[in-house]
This record gives structure tokens, C-alpha cells and sequence, in this order.
């Protein structure tokens, strides 16, 4: 391997191109520049020449390296990345503005030599391929998830994002695989890895430690860099379960806990109750803080959630969705739970499910969710869930689509997944509708991620193959860029 260049020379101009192209240019990023003269575009052509290369693992995510070069000219390059004879994959070309360009290669597996063919296209259309040169990479970590894919039949996911939880303390990761199982992007993190997706403008985040310290959300670019770090107001936990963006707007959860007497509800003369602050900040906008102590009640909780104990979660928020028309949709799992906010005034518009449940269900033989976990809407105006099923007779898990009536109250069924044989995944779990009409169906405690076609064909499934380890939701990607 070739001598690293300086990390100092690399990061700050580097990191601000990848950020602004990630935003703007889904097919490219820009290079970083040093302090040479590039050729005048309006001089004669000069045919294009490589002048110097080097290439260097990235620290951040061990499966991808970074490959700078020289060249005489503006334009572009790009990298063929060959394994053996076979040409893998082409990154996206990358625009030469000056004589030092960094292009990333993402994408790789572990224990695995790379041969790299650079590709260097001048502003007037001359090509130049440069002599290839080899990469390896090392074996990961024996502590890496270790999946299994079990179905394979013509699959449409590229690449699925997975936040794994262990049961136990200790290193975790956020990882990105392919449909073979095999980890493409991993990136490891000091403490349980919960939410991770990647959000809208090419922008990933996730709930975890990178440090040691107390674990919040981290904005992530494609190279594994923190960009941006985010947390719950004041002296609030920040709760794990999602941070959802629009643009520079996001929402959130925190955590606060009052004591209370319970004691007319079966329960102690001091408990400690765990409520939700739903909060959404936007620019140029007061943050709004959404307090479910100001609008739900202990006796919301759904029947199989105790309110006896030392320690109480009425309610559980474990997902929000930055609505169509500027709203948040907020799942609250413990009271079975949908909830419409006004982002505004914070005024509740509507409750779908649970105990003060203002629609009427259509063609759903369980009459509603429960336990439900994530929620988003749909282009088509729909609402898609993963509908966990604990108080469901029997116990099963499914993905359902509701089409709503929000002026009439009703919620018809229009879709929904259950597997055969059933599975039962009594927390987590996620349901993804992707851009052909399929859809990917993480099942949480049921360690099973699964691609389904809209007539409820397996197109692919995995399956973490470990014990007390879980997918806390899944993602399908199309890029790693």
C-alpha cells in the first residue's frame, strides 16, 4: 500500500465538497484542490496524464479506501475496481478543478485484494486510463453481526442498512449489506447502535457513542465522517428510537420522568412515569416541544402495560414522520397509538388506534394495530406500518398500508404482508415501501428482513444469525454515494 498523504491536507475542503455534491450532485463529488494552476479550459487540448497517485484506507469505514491523484488538467476520473479479471464496479466520476483530486471507493468486501484502474476524461473529451494498481482489505472483526441470506430470487433491494442492537455492552455497528449478506459499509461505534438511516440529501444518522460518552444521534456523511451531532433539549435524554429530517428541519424524541402517585391505578404512592417530548425544529421557527404529560393520559396505555410498577411507560413514542402537509405523524407504541400533531400550534388533530381511537377500520380482521413500530407516509397518501401484533389472536407480525379518510375517520386496509409460516416479532421492526411497488420488512425480535412483491411473493430474506442480536430496523439503499 502507498504511503497515506496528510490527514490535515485531506480533511476540512474535502469534507465540505463531499457534503455540498451529496446534496446537489447525486453522480459526483467534487475534488479537493492544492495550490497549482490548473491548464486554462480555453488553451489548446493537451492529452490527459495522471501525474501522481496514492491511496489510503479510510478509518472511518473500514471497508472503502481513498484514492488521491494528480493530473494535468480539469475534468473528471473515475476508478474500475476489478476483482481478479472481473470488473466489479465503476465509482461515479469525480470533477478534476485543480491537480489534486480524492476519489472514494466504496462498496468493498473484507479479505479481499482490489485491483483500481483509474479513468481520467479531460474537459474536451480526451480519455486517459492509468496503470492499475492493488488494494487490500483485512478481515473485519470477529464481532460483526454475522448474517444469512435464505431466500434469493431475484431480489430489487442493492443494498439493505441495518442498526444492530446487541444485548450486551460493548462495540456495535452501523452497516450497510448486499444481497448476499456481505457487509459493504460498516462503521463502528462504542456503545449500541439503534436508529440508523440514511435520511433525505444523501444524509446518514444514527443513535449511538462514537466517544464513550452519552449516546445521542450523529449526521453521518458517505465516508463515515461525523458532519453534525444532535440531541434533545435541555437536560433531557435524547431517546434512541428515531431522528427524522426534511431539508434542515428534523424531529425528535426526549425523555423525561415525574414522579407520581399511582396508587388509584393499582400502583405505587411514587412512581417514576416515563413521558415524551416530541420535539421539531425548523428555521426560522421556535422549536415546537410537545409534552405528552400536557395531552395523554397514564390510563392510555394499552392493556398488557402495567401501570403497578416502580417504573412506568405509558405511552412509548417510538416513531415520527414529517407529514405531507407540514404536520408530524407520531407513533406512540405502548397506547397502540397513531397521532396526528399540529406542528404550529401543537394541538392533536387526529388519533388512530387505542383507546381514544377516532376512526373506523375497513377490511382488517384485527380491527387495527398493536404495538405498532414506525410509521411514514406514502406518496399514493397512504400510511404504511409495521404492525408488531402483541395483543393480536394468535401473536403475529405484519406489515399493513391503510388507506385514511381523514375528514370521514376511516382506515381501510388496502395491503398488508404476513409470512408463511407466521413470524412474531414482539418489538422493533420497520416496513419500507420501495420505489417498484415491493417492499422491505424488517420484523425486529424476529431477527427476519424480508423484499416482498406487492402479491406477497419472497423475493429475498436474511437473517441475523446470532443469538440476542437484532436488526432494530432495515432500510433499502440504492447507493452507497
Amino acid at each position: 500500500m502507498l504511503t497515506p498523504p496528510r490527514r490535515l491536507f485531506l480533511s476540512r475542503r474535502f469534507l465540505h465538497t463531499v457534503r455540498q455534491v451529496f446534496l446537489v450532485a447525486p453522480l459526483g463529488l467534487s475534488a479537493l484542490s492544492c495550490t497549482q494552476s490548473p491548464v486554462d479550459p480555453a488553451s489548446p487540448p493537451i492529452d490527459p496524464e495522471i501525474q501522481r497517485i496514492q491511496v489510503q484506507s479510510n478509518p472511518a469505514v473500514t471497508l472503502s479506501a481513498l484514492v488521491t491523484l494528480s493530473a494535468n488538467m480539469r475534468g473528471s476520473v473515475a476508478i474500475e475496481v476489478f476483482h481478479g479479471p472481473f470488473l466489479e464496479f465503476v465509482t461515479p466520476s469525480f470533477s478534476v478543478e485543480r491537480d489534486s483530486t480524492i476519489v472514494p471507493v466504496l462498496g468493498l468486501h473484507e479479505s479481499t485484494t482490489y485491483s483500481l484502474k483509474p479513468i481520467l476524461t479531460s474537459s474536451h473529451g480526451g480519455a486517459f486510463k492509468g496503470s492499475p494498481f492493488t488494494y487490500s482489505v483485512g478481515s473485519l472483526s470477529a464481532d460483526v453481526p454475522r448474517l444469512k441470506v435464505l431466500i434469493s430470487h431475484q431480489p430489487t433491494v442493492r443494498y439493505v442498512l441495518l442498526g444492530i442492537t446487541p444485548a450486551v455492552s460493548g462495540a456495535s455497528y452501523a452497516m450497510i449489506v448486499d444481497t448476499a449478506g456481505s457487509p459493504v459499509w460498516i462503521r463502528k461505534f462504542k456503545d449500541a447502535v439503534v436508529d440508523f438511516q440514511k435520511q433525505s440529501e444523501n444524509r446518514y444518522t444514527v443513535w449511538s457513542s462514537a466517544d464513550g460518552g452519552t449516546s445521542h444521534f450523529y449526521e453521518l456523511d458517505a465516508l463515515g465522517n461525523i458532519r453534525g451531532e444532535y440531541r434533545a433539549s435541555g437536560d433531557l435524554a435524547t431517546d434512541p428510537h428515531e431522528l427524522r429530517m426534511r431539508g434542515e428541519s428534523y424531529a425528535l424524541f426526549g425523555i423525561q420522568f415525574r414522579t407520581m402517585d399511582m396508587r388509584s391505578f393499582g400502583g405505587l404512592p411514587a412512581a417514576a412515569v416515563q413521558g415524551f417530548v416530541v420535539e421539531y425544529h425548523r428555521p426560522g421557527s421556535p422549536p415546537l416541544l410537545w409534552d405528552t404529560f400536557d395531552h395523554f393520559d397514564v390510563t392510555d396505555a394499552a392493556p398488557d402495560i402495567s401501570l403497578k410498577g416502580q417504573n412506568v411507560d405509558p405511552w412509548h413514542g417510538n416513531a415520527i414522520e414529517i407529514d405531507l402537509d407540514g404536520n408530524l405523524l407520531v407513533s406512540f407504541r405502548n397506547s397502540d397509538e397513531i397521532t396526528k400533531i399540529d406542528a404550529a400550534s401543537g394541538a392533536i388533530i387526529w388519533r388512530l388506534g387505542g383507546k381514544h381511537n377516532q376512526f373506523t377500520f375497513r377490511n382488517d380482521g384485527f380491527n387495527g394495530f398493536s404495538h405498532q413500530h414506525g410509521i411514514r407516509r406514502l406518496d399514493n397518501g397512504n400510511i404504511i406500518l409495521f404492525d408488531d401484533g402483541n395483543l393480536h389472536t394468535p401473536q403475529i407480525s405484519r406489515a399493513v398500508e391503510y388507506r385514511l379518510d381523514e375528514h370521514a375517520k376511516t382506515a381501510e386496509l388496502v395491503w398488508e404482508y404476513r409470512p408463511d409460516p407466521p413470524l412474531y416479532g414482539s418489538a422493533l421492526g420497520f416496513a419500507q415501501r420501495l420505489q417498484n411497488g415491493n417492499t422491505l420488512i424488517c420484523f425486529g425480535l424476529a431477527p427476519h428482513t424480508i423484499e416482498v412483491d406487492r402479491n406477497g411473493t419472497k423475493r429475498w430474506e436474511l437473517v441475523v444469525d446470532e443469538p440476542q442480536r437484532y436488526a432494530y430496523r432495515a432500510f433499502s439503499v440504492e447507493s452507497l454515494y
